[in-house]
């Protein structure tokens, strides 16, 4: 038997699975390019292909339909050094997998709710100011917090298998009901 997704849970360990790579990935280059800017960006982009990826399997969207913004986002990282428009991209990028293909719904709510969830999750690493591999790590978790809300606050519900397995007594009892109407 098939159990429900559960995307809170789901996004909490991937944000602490995502920590833990943050404090890795900085531990193994000894702390001395830490400012290499495509480390930081693969590691965001990574962590945000896998959850679009989830999150188009929850929705039940075809998985190709989160690669175009993907590639834009890319392109994007690829293209530029500067930390502060890669963020915004990534935060912007991330709302219009999440909000627009997703669980798409009314453009003003999902607007305003993207608007507080990412920008309020953009908001805290701002703030928390990340220097080193472990205050990176910590940020990125206390994203993926915040973002573990929209699946509390949303409208998006819970979602359920497509075809979810028959119970097997049920399955037992229909066949023994059929066997005694003959």
């Amino acid at each position: 038997m098939r159990a429900a997704h559960r995307p809170v849970r789901t996004t909490i360990v991937l944000g602490a699975c995502a920590a833990a790579i943050w404090i890795l990935a900085g531990g193994a280059i000894d702390g001395r390019h830490w400012k290499w800017p495509w480390m930081t960006f693969g590691i965001t982009w990574g962590m945000i292909t896998f959850y679009a990826v989830l999150m188009a399997r929850w929705s039940r969207r075809r998985v190709i339909a989160v690669f175009m913004p993907l590639l834009m986002l890319g392109a994007v990282g690829l293209t530029t050094t500067r930390t502060g428009v890669i963020f915004f991209w990534a935060l912007a990028v991330f709302s219009w997998i999440r909000s627009g293909i997703c669980f798409p719904g009314p453009m003003l709510p999902s607007f305003l709710r993207e608007l507080i969830l990412c920008g309020g999750g953009g908001l805290v690493i701002a703030l928390w100011g990340p220097q080193s591999p472990v205050s990176w790590g910590l940020g990125f978790w206390f994203f993926t917090l915040i973002q573990a809300l929209f699946f509390i606050l949303g409208e998006t519900g819970p979602v359920i298998p497509e075809d979810p397995d028959p119970d097997p007594f049920d399955l037992a009892r229909r066949r023994i009901e059929a066997l005694l109407d003959d």
